[in-house]
C-alpha cells in the first residue's frame, strides 16, 4: 500500500485492546470504590463479643471499662447504679455467665446467667439480659436498670427482710450452756469468755452489712461476737423491690433460714465453779485473776476474775517477779546446775553499779541452788545470769515457755512478752521478774503446765470448730525437767508457801512482784502451780506477798477443783 500503512481492516483490529484496557481499568476503580465503601460501612465486632465484655468487666466491678460500651447509661455513669444494688443486696461478689444472643436487624438480645454470693449466706441465682443496639458501626450496651435484674425499674431498689432462727449457744466441755442464766449465776466471770447478746443499734447493723438491721440479735464481746456468724446462722431471706414511698412493686425471691452451729470451749464446769468459790471467799479485797490449764492438752479448764470488764487474766500486762525464775533455772539447767549444786545466796549484790536485793535483804549464804529457788533468793539468781547466761540464751528459753509466741483462743488473748536484755544490769533484773519481762495469768498457768507434762503447749480455749494455732508445743529437755520439778515441790514443802497448807502433790512458785516507783513500791502477789494435770496461776494485784495473798486463793482453789 502507498505511505506502508495497514490495510483497513488490519486498522480495524487494532483498535479493541485499547478499549479492554479502558474498560478494565474502569472495573479495578470500580471494584475498589466498591470494596473501600464496603470497609467503610462494616460493623466492627459482634453483639456476642460487646456483652461478653460487659458481663466480664461487671464480674470485676471494672464500671469504666463498662462504660465505653455502653449509651443511655446515668450521668454519673454505671458505677452509682450498680454499686447501689450491690450494698442493698449485701453482695459480696457476682459471677456473671454469657447465654444465647439474638440478633434482628441493629439490635440484639444478650441472656446470661448472675449468680450473686449475698453477705447474709445464700447463693441467689436468676436469668437476666442485655439490650444491644448497633450504632455508628458499634455493637452497644443499651442500659436501663432491667440490665441488673429483670423488670427493674428507674427509682426501686432492693430491700432485704430477715427473720433469724434462734440462736446457737455457747457450751462448755461437757456440753453446759455458758451463755445461760444458769451458769452465770454459778461464775459471773463466764461473761469474760462469752460476751453478751444484745440488739444491734444502726451503726452496729451498718458495720455487719446487710442483711442486719437495728434490732437483731448480736454478740457484743468474748465468743458470741467472735463467733457471730456461726452462731447466728442464716435468717430466712426475702428480697422484695420497693418503689418511690416504700411501695412493695415485686418480690424477687425467698430464702428458708438456715440455723446456727453451737460453739463449744475447753471449760470445765466444776474447775470453773471451784476458782470462782475461791476468788469470791479470798479474804482480800484486792482484784485477782486465775486461770487453769490441762497440761496434758493445754485447754483452759477455768477462767476467773475479780472484778470483771477487762480481761486482765487473758490480756492484762504486769510483771512476773520471782515466778520468772522458772524461766532463769531451766536455763541454768541447761549449763549443768541442778537442785544440789552449790550457790550463793547474800543479802544484797552489786552488779554494773545497780544493788540487787533480797526480800527484807534475807541473806542465805552458800546454799543449795534448790533451797535458793524454794526460798526465792533474788540476788542469786541475778549472780547465776549474768556469770552462766546472755541475752539470748534467756531469751531463748523463754520462748521455750511460750514468750513471744501468739495465742489461738478464738477470742483476744496474749502470752508472755521478753524482751532480749543486752546489757548485765538488764539481763540480771530480767533473771528474777523484775525487768522488762510481762506476763498475764493465761501465760502464767501455760508456763506451770509446761513443768507438769514435759511440753509447752499453745493454750486453747474454743476448741468446735478450733482456730487454727500458729505455733506448735515446745518439748523441754529432761535436764530442765528433772531440775525445775524437784525445786518447784520445794516451794510448797520447805519455801515460801511452806506455811499455805497445800494438799499433797502440789508443785509451784511464788512471785512478788514490784511495780510503780518509789523506794518502797507496790507489789502483786503471784503463785503458779500444778497438781497432777492441772495446772493454774492466780494474781493478787496489788496484793503485797506472793505466798500471803495468792497462796490461800489457789489452795482453796485445788482443794476443790
Amino acid at each position: 500500500m502507498p505511505g506502508g500503512g495497514l490495510p483497513p481492516a488490519a486498522r480495524r483490529r487494532g483498535k479493541p485492546p485499547l478499549l479492554v484496557l479502558v474498560m478494565v481499568t474502569v472495573l479495578v476503580v470500580a471494584a475498589a470504590g466498591a470494596a473501600a465503601g464496603y470497609l467503610l460501612l462494616r460493623t466492627i465486632g459482634s453483639p456476642q463479643q460487646t456483652a461478653a465484655s460487659y458481663l466480664r468487666d461487671w464480674q470485676r466491678s471494672e464500671y469504666a471499662a463498662m462504660d465505653k460500651i455502653t449509651v443511655n447509661k446515668p450521668p454519673g455513669g454505671l458505677a452509682g447504679p450498680l454499686r447501689a444494688a450491690a450494698a442493698q443486696l449485701g453482695m459480696r461478689s457476682i459471677r456473671l455467665v454469657p447465654g444465647a444472643v439474638t440478633i434482628g436487624g441493629g439490635t440484639a438480645v444478650a441472656h446470661f446467667t448472675a449468680s450473686a454470693d449475698l453477705a447474709a449466706g445464700q447463693a441467689w441465682t436468676y436469668p437476666g439480659q442485655l439490650r444491644l443496639i448497633k450504632r455508628n458501626r458499634h455493637w452497644w450496651v443499651s442500659w436501663s436498670p432491667g440490665d441488673i435484674y429483670p423488670g427493674l425499674q428507674a427509682g426501686e431498689r432492693f430491700v432485704l427482710g430477715a427473720v433469724w432462727p434462734p440462736r446457737a449457744q455457747i457450751l462448755a466441755a461437757d456440753g453446759t450452756v455458758l451463755s445461760s442464766p444458769a451458769a452465770t449465776a454459778q461464775s459471773g466471770s463466764l461473761a469474760l469468755l462469752t460476751g453478751i447478746v444484745a440488739s444491734a443499734t444502726a451503726a452496729q447493723a451498718k458495720a455487719l452489712g446487710a442483711p442486719y438491721q437495728a434490732g437483731d440479735q448480736v454478740g457484743l464481746g468474748g465468743i458470741e461476737q467472735a463467733y457471730q456468724k456461726q452462731l447466728a446462722g442464716h435468717p430466712s431471706l426475702t428480697i422484695k423491690i420497693e418503689g418511690p414511698g416504700s411501695r412493695l412493686d415485686a418480690t424477687a425471691t425467698r430464702f428458708p433460714n438456715s440455723p446456727g452451729t453451737p460453739v463449744r470451749t475447753s471449760i470445765v464446769m466444776a474447775d470453773q465453779i471451784a476458782a470462782s468459790h475461791a476468788v469470791a471467799s479470798a479474804a482480800t479485797s484486792k482484784p485477782i485473776d486465775l486461770v487453769a490449764i490441762q497440761p496434758s492438752t493445754g485447754r483452759v479448764l477455768a477462767v476467773v476474775e475479780r472484778p470483771g470488764g477487762f480481761n486482765r487474766a487473758l490480756q492484762g500486762e504486769f510483771p512476773p517477779g520471782s515466778t520468772f525464775k522458772v524461766v532463769t533455772a531451766s536455763a541454768l539447767a541447761k549449763t549443768g546446775l541442778g537442785p544440789s549444786s552449790t550457790v550463793q545466796c547474800p543479802g544484797q549484790t552489786n552488779i554494773g553499779g545497780r544493788t540487787f536485793h533480797n526480800f527484807d535483804n534475807e541473806q542465805l549464804g552458800t546454799t543449795s541452788l534448790q533451797t535458793a529457788f524454794a526460798i526465792s533468793c533474788n540476788t542469786t539468781f541475778a549472780m547465776l545470769a549474768t556469770q552462766r547466761l546472755n541475752g539470748s540464751s534467756l531469751a531463748s528459753m523463754a520462748r521455750r515457755f511460750g514468750f513471744n509466741a501468739s495465742p489461738a483462743l478464738g477470742i483476744p488473748a496474749t502470752l508472755g512478752r521478753f524482751t532480749t536484755p543486752h546489757d548485765p544490769v538488764d539481763l540480771a533484773a530480767d533473771a528474777f521478774g523484775q525487768g522488762t519481762d510481762i506476763v498475764n495469768p493465761l501465760s502464767q498457768a501455760s508456763m506451770a503446765a509446761a513443768i507438769e507434762d514435759g511440753s509447752w503447749r499453745p493454750p486453747q480455749l474454743v476448741i468446735s470448730p478450733a482456730p487454727p494455732q500458729t505455733t506448735g508445743p515446745h518439748k523441754l529437755s529432761p535436764t530442765i525437767l528433772n531440775a525445775l520439778r524437784p525445786m518447784m515441790r520445794a516451794v510448797v514443802t520447805i519455801g515460801t508457801a511452806s506455811h499455805v497448807g497445800f494438799p499433797p502433790g502440789v508443785y509451784g512458785k511464788t512471785g512478788t512482784a514490784e511495780y510503780g516507783s518509789g523506794p518502797n513500791p507496790p507489789t502483786h502477789a503471784w503463785f503458779v502451780g500444778y497438781r497432777g494435770d492441772l495446772a493454774f496461776a492466780v494474781l493478787v494485784e496489788g496484793g503485797g506477798v506472793g505466798a500471803d495473798a495468792s497462796g490461800p486463793v489457789a489452795n482453796a482453789f485445788v482443794r476443790n477443783a
